[in-house]
C-alpha cells in the first residue's frame, strides 16, 4: 500500500497501557460496574405468561423436588421435564421458575439451548460465555474452551445458591457442561427423554403431555376472555378440537380472534378445515414446525401483500435480532414504510418488538418465514434481497470503522469494495458508533456466516475483518475466532493477497486476546512473510509493529526493540502518521524498560507530535503517561505528578480502566517519592481495586506496596 493513501486497525493492550493500534481492539473495555459497585444478582428469565393455565400437578412435582434452604454445599437437584412440541414446556418451567426464584438469593439464569429448531444448537461454550458475564464475570477472564469456561463456572457457583433454567436442550452432552458443581437446581426442558442424564446424573423427570379437556377450555376462556368464549361455547369447543388441545396452536388461534373483534370463533374454525388434512400434524403434535404451520399458514395468509412481503424478507435475516433500519433495507423501503409493516407483523404476533425499533422472530416463526421466502419470491429476488442486507451491514460497520478511528479508514480487508445502504444511519461521533456497535456485534458474526454460506467472498472478506475488532471488544473469542477463518478463506479463494495479510493481523490480534502467544507470533510471522513478498514497505511496517507490541507486553525489550526499529524507517506517511507515533509510542515503553531515560521521553513526544498532526487526539493519555513513566525513572517526580494528572483529566470516553489503574499506580508510586504519603494510598488504593476486579498480574505486588506504605503512613 506504500504511496496509496490509506488507513488501518483499531485499539489494543499492553501489559503497562492500552494504545489504539491498527490490529488490537480486544483489550478495549466498554462499560461494565465500577469496583466499589455491589454485583448485580441475575434474574434472567423470560416473560412468564400471563394467562399461564393448568399443569397443577406438574408444578407440585416441582416443588416436591426443590432443594433444602440450608445454603451451599448439599447435592444439585435436576429436574428434566419431557414431551412433545409446542405442549408448553418452556411455560411450564418458567412459570415455576417465578414461583421459586426468591429461594435462590443468589440468581436465576436462564438459556435458550436451541436444542429442536432453526439453526444449529446453542454450544456449551457460548452458554458458559453468557452465564459466566451475568455472574460478574469479565470478559477479559472468561478463557476459551468448554472445559475451562466449565470449571470456572463451577467455581464460581460454589459458594452460591442459583436457579439454572436450560430451554429446549438437545442431549444430555448439551446440558452436562452447564451444570453445578455443588448445590443448586437445575431445570431442563426437552423434547427428549434425555434418558442419559437420569441415568448419569440422577435428574428427575417430569413427562408434560397435551392438555386435558379442561385445561385447554380454561387456556381458550383466558386468551378469549369469558364474554367472546361465552358467546360461541360450540365453536370453541370445537376450537379445542382442531388443535388438538396443543397449548402452543391454541394460544395462537385464539390469540388471533381476540386480537380481532370483527372475526368469530367460528369463522376461524371454518378457515382451519378449509384444507383437507391441514390439522393433522397438530392433531399427532410431533414436530414443532408442522404443528404451527397452518397457524402460520392462516395468519400469513390473512396478510396485505406489502406485510407479507416484509415478512419474507425477516426471514432472510441471519441473526437474532433485527432492527427497523435493517428491515428497511431487505425490503426495499424507507423507514416510515417499514415501521408500519413492522408494526402490524407485531400486532398479529409474527413478530416481537423487543426494543424501540428492535424485532424478533421466534425461531419457528422465522424458518417459517424463511421457507415462504424460498417458495413464494422468484430466487433472483430473493437473493437479490439478501445480499442488499448483507451489504448493509457490511457498509456500516465500514462506518463506524471509520468514525471510531478516522486515521485507519480504508486500511482494512476489502477496502476497494464499494458497498451502499438505504437507508443508511449516521454515526456523527463514536459514542454513537460505539452504541451501534453494542447493540448490532451478534449479527456481525450472523452475517459473515451467511456471507460465506451464500458465496458472497468480497463481503465476507470485508465484514470478517472489520467484525473482529468489535467481536473481541464484547469477549466473543470464538466468534472472533470463526470470523477470522471465514474471512481468510474467502481472501485466499479469490486471491486477495492484501486481505489475507489483514485477516492474519486479526487472527494474531485474536490469539493476543486469549494469551495463545506461539500463535500470536505465527499469525504476525505469516503477516510479515505475506508483507515482504507483496514489497509493500507500509505492510511490512504495520507486521514488524505488531510484532514488537507483543514483545513489549511480555517484558522482552531487546527482542521488541529490535522489531520496532526495523519498522520505523518503513513507516513514514502510513495511516497518516498513526502508525509512525504507534511504534515511537513502544519505543518509549522499550527505552523506559531498558533504564534509558531520556530517549524514552524522546520517543514518546515523538509519538504525541505525530499523533497530534494526524488529528488523533483520543490517544494522549497513554503517551502522556509513558512520558511520565519516562520522567519518574529519570528522579523527576514532580514532573511525573504533572504528566499523570493530566492524562487522567484528558482520558477518552471510551477507556480501558486498567490503564487508569496503570496511571494511578504510577501517580502514586512518584507521591511517595514526594512524601505526599495519604495521596499515594489513595491512587494505589483506586489502582489495586481495578487490578482485582480483572484480576491483573499486577495485584499481589502493588499491593504488597500497598501494605507496606500503609504500615509506614500509619
Amino acid at each position: 500500500m506504500s504511496g496509496q493513501p490509506s488507513v488501518h486497525n483499531i485499539a489494543g493492550g499492553a501489559a503497562n497501557s492500552l494504545f489504539v493500534q491498527s490490529g488490537a481492539m480486544g483489550d478495549v473495555w466498554v462499560g461494565g460496574p465500577a469496583a466499589d459497585e455491589q454485583p448485580i444478582v441475575p434474574r434472567q428469565l423470560p416473560l412468564a405468561l400471563r394467562d399461564f393455565t393448568g399443569r397443577a400437578d406438574h408444578l407440585a412435582a416441582l416443588d416436591s423436588w426443590l432443594p433444602g434452604d440450608d445454603g451451599p454445599g448439599g447435592d444439585v437437584v435436576i429436574s428434566a421435564v419431557d414431551g412433545a412440541a409446542g405442549v408448553g414446556k418452556t411455560a411450564l418451567a418458567i412459570r415455576w421458575s417465578y414461583r421459586v426464584q426468591h429461594r435462590f438469593p443468589d440468581g436465576t439464569l436462564y438459556a435458550n439451548l436451541r436444542g429442536y429448531g432453526p439453526g444449529e444448537p446453542a454450544t456449551p461454550d457460548e452458554v458458559l460465555a453468557g452465564f459466566l458475564s451475568a455472574l460478574g464475570v469479565p470478559s477479559e477472564r472468561i478463557p476459551v474452551g468448554v472445559e475451562a469456561r466449565s470449571g470456572l463456572y463451577r467455581s464460581v457457583l460454589a459458594e452460591r445458591r442459583v436457579l439454572i433454567v436450560l430451554d429446549n436442550a438437545h442431549a444430555a452432552e448439551q446440558v452436562r457442561p452447564l451444570l453445578p458443581g455443588g448445590a443448586g437446581c437445575v431445570v431442563v426442558t426437552s423434547r427428549s427423554r434425555l434418558t442419559g442424564l437420569a441415568i448419569g446424573e440422577g435428574a428427575t423427570r417430569i413427562t408434560v403431555d397435551l392438555f386435558t379437556e379442561q385445561e385447554a377450555l380454561e387456556l381458550a376462556r383466558a386468551v378469549l376472555g369469558p364474554q367472546r368464549a361465552d358467546a360461541e361455547p360450540g365453536a370453541v369447543a370445537e376450537l379445542i378440537r382442531a388443535c388438538a388441545q396443543l397449548p402452543l396452536a391454541l394460544r395462537i388461534a385464539a390469540g388471533r380472534v381476540a386480537a380481532q373483534p370483527y372475526l368469530t370463533v367460528a369463522d376461524l374454525v371454518a378457515e382451519l378445515n378449509s384444507e383437507q388434512g391441514r390439522w393433522e400434524a397438530l392433531s399427532v403434535a410431533t414436530d414443532e414446525r408442522t404443528a404451527v404451520r397452518a397457524v402460520f399458514d392462516w395468519s400469513y395468509r390473512r396478510l396485505s401483500a406489502e406485510q407479507a412481503r416484509m415478512f419474507r424478507r425477516l426471514g432472510l435475516h441471519p441473526g437474532p435480532e433485527i432492527s427497523l433500519h435493517a428491515a428497511a433495507a431487505a425490503a426495499g423501503l424507507d423507514v416510515v414504510a417499514a415501521r408500519r409493516l413492522l408494526d402490524a407483523l407485531a400486532e398479529g404476533h409474527l413478530i416481537e418488538q423487543v426494543a424501540r425499533d428492535r424485532y424478533r422472530l421466534h425461531d419457528l416463526l422465522r424458518a417459517y418465514a424463511a421457507e415462504r421466502a424460498n417458495t413464494d419470491d422468484a430466487p433472483e429476488d430473493r437473493d437479490h434481497a439478501r445480499r442488499v442486507l448483507l451489504e448493509w451491514y457490511a457498509h456500516h460497520i465500514r462506518s463506524v470503522h471509520r468514525v471510531i478511528i478516522p486515521t485507519l479508514d480504508g486500511w482494512h480487508a476489502g477496502a476497494g469494495l464499494k458497498t451502499r445502504a438505504s437507508p443508511e444511519i449516521a454515526f456523527p461521533g463514536a459514542v454513537e458508533a460505539y452504541r451501534w456497535i453494542t447493540d448490532e456485534y451478534l449479527n456481525f458474526i450472523a452475517a459473515v456466516r451467511a456471507a460465506a454460506r451464500h458465496d458472497l467472498p468480497h463481503l465476507t472478506v470485508l465484514m470478517a475483518d472489520l467484525s473482529v475488532l468489535p467481536l473481541l471488544v464484547q469477549g466473543h473469542w470464538s466468534d472472533a475466532f470463526d470470523a477470522c477463518r471465514l474471512g481468510l478463506a474467502a481472501a485466499r479463494r479469490i486471491g486477495d493477497r492484501i486481505a489475507e495479510y489483514f485477516l492474519l493481523l486479526r487472527l494474531g490480534t485474536t490469539h493476543r486476546n486469549v494469551a495463545q502467544w506461539q500463535e500470536v507470533d505465527d499469525a504476525f510471522q505469516a503477516a510479515l512473510t505475506l508483507a515482504r513478498d507483496l514489497g509493500d514497505a507500509w505492510l511490512q511496517a504495520e507486521a514488524l509493529s505488531n510484532l514488537g507490541h507483543t514483545y513489549v507486553e511480555h517484558g522482552q525489550y531487546v527482542e521488541a526493540g529490535k522489531h520496532l526499529r526495523a519498522a520505523l524507517p518503513l513507516s513514514p506517511g502510513a495511516q497518516f502518521g498513526y502508525l509512525e507515533a504507534f511504534i515511537e509510542f513502544n519505543l518509549s515503553a522499550v527505552c523506559t524498560g531498558l533504564g534509558d531515560f531520556a530517549q524514552a521521553l524522546r520517543h514518546a513526544e515523538r509519538s504525541l507530535e505525530l499523533h497530534r498532526k494526524s488529528g488523533n487526539r483520543d490517544v494522549e493519555a497513554y503517551i502522556l503517561h509513558y512520558m511520565a513513566k519516562a520522567r519518574q525513572g529519570a528522579g523527576a517526580h514532580a514532573e511525573a505528578i504533572e504528566l499523570c494528572e493530566k492524562a487522567l483529566r484528558i482520558e477518552p470516553v471510551v477507556r480501558d480502566p486498567r490503564n487508569h489503574a496503570f496511571i494511578l499506580d504510577t501517580l502514586g508510586d512518584s507521591l511517595r517519592h514526594t512524601g505526599d504519603t495519604a495521596r499515594a494510598i489513595t491512587c494505589w488504593r483506586e489502582a489495586l481495586a481495578i487490578f482485582d476486579h480483572f484480576d491483573y498480574h499486577q495485584a499481589p505486588e502493588l499491593r504488597e506496596r500497598l501494605r507496606a506504605l500503609e504500615s509506614d503512613g500509619g
